[in-house]
Formats: C-alpha cells, structure tokens, sequence
C-alpha cells in the first residue's frame, strides 16, 4: 500500500507544479477524470501503458515512478 501512497503524491504533486486539473491529466493519458482520481486518491493503480503515459504528461522520471 505504501507504493501506492507514494505515487499518488507523485501525481499530485507533478500535476498541481505543473497548474493541471485532474480532467486535463485524463484527458490527455486517454482516461475518465473518475478513473484519474482513482489514481491520485490511491484506490486503484493504473496500467504499465498508462503509467508511462502519465510520466510524459506530468514530466515524471520513470526512474521515480518505479522507485515508488
């Protein structure tokens, strides 16, 4: 549970640095807003396909994201 805590901070964190709402992420990795918000609160965890997506749109290091 721990790793899923700590990415979720990582998106949060990433997201509001870089001025983004929640549906923007969505929108821009192919998801519903509910199905990011999953993500950020923790609930669920998202796909290998869309972590590396998410790295791109939020400037995440991949490295950081799987050190998580």
């Amino acid at each position: 549970m721990k790793t899923k805590h700590l990415f979720s901070v990582a998106l949060i964190k990433s997201r509001q640095s870089l001025q983004l709402t929640q549906q923007q992420v969505a929108s821009a990795v192919g998801v519903s807003q509910s199905a990011y918000n999953y993500w950020e609160s923790g609930k669920h965890y998202p796909n290998a396909t869309k972590i590396f997506q998410l790295t791109k749109v939020l400037k995440i290091p991949l490295e950081e994201v799987m050190a998580s």
